[in-house]
């Protein structure tokens, strides 16, 4: 299945994301965050709840995330472990109309090895 209307964003652009308070969603399940930890100011929605948790009511949202529930034009970051799953997130929240939905290509292989050191 073909990722349309994607745009991927690396490290960099990533970290200016999260100096503008931009909502960054990693969708590992959730044994994996326990692992390696959640991407700085992230929350952690899995994979197959992105369409349930994007169509929720912002209330709802915010009461099980803690998160401001995103509007159709704010900027979201998804992110997984190395790009794929938050590819199809991406893919996901364009679908239902986040049209500024970016996939941080990456992901937390490429934070762990950009933040080491």
């Amino acid at each position: 299945m073909a990722q349309a209307n994607i745009t991927n964003i690396g490290f960099e652009e990533l970290k200016n994301h999260q100096k503008l308070g931009t909502l960054i969603i990693d969708v590992r399940e959730p044994e994996e965050i326990a692992e390696t930890g959640v991407l700085p100011d992230g929350i952690n929605v899995p994979l197959g709840e992105i369409c349930a948790a994007l169509s929720k009511a912002p209330h709802d949202f915010e009461t099980k995330y803690g998160r401001k529930m995103p509007e159709k034009g704010d900027d979201i970051v998804f992110s997984c472990r190395s790009g794929k799953r938050s590819a199809q997130a991406c893919s996901k929240a364009v679908e239902l109309g986040f049209n500024r939905a970016k996939n941080f290509q990456g992901g937390w292989l490429e934070w762990e090895k950009q933040t080491k050191g």
